[in-house]
């Protein structure tokens, strides 16, 4: 099965930690690897891409505002960079996450 690794930026890097769970108990259960971690946005202005490559970069509602900066941090390595829905994050609905991974990086 797939192997994924995600970057997942919060405001603080913790509120987000329920969802990484969530998400990566959801990826387990089909049988798939997921690596994911949470950073701030104060952590992801000084992340380096070209030591520690990811498959893609969500961003958490509350920092939307940095997906240009960061878009444009992660292109020159080939890094998809999106927006987690709201609703998603505010559910804290791991397997729709999932699903949006593995759409945004075809694996398989």
């Amino acid at each position: 099965m797939a192997n994924y690794n995600v970057l997942m930026v919060c405001a603080a890097g913790m509120s987000s930690s329920l969802l990484v769970n969530k998400t990566r108990q959801a990826a387990e259960s089909t049988g798939h690897t997921l690596t994911i971690r949470a950073v701030s946005a104060g952590e992801i202005a000084i992340y380096d891409f070209a030591t520690k490559p990811v498959d893609l970069v969500l961003i958490a509602p509350q920092v939307r505002y940095k997906k240009k900066s960061i878009s444009e941090m992660a292109a020159p390595y080939g890094i998809v960079v999106q927006n987690i829905e709201p609703t998603t994050f505010g559910m804290m609905d791991g397997e729709k996450l999932f699903e949006q991974i593995k759409q945004a990086i075809p694996k398989e």
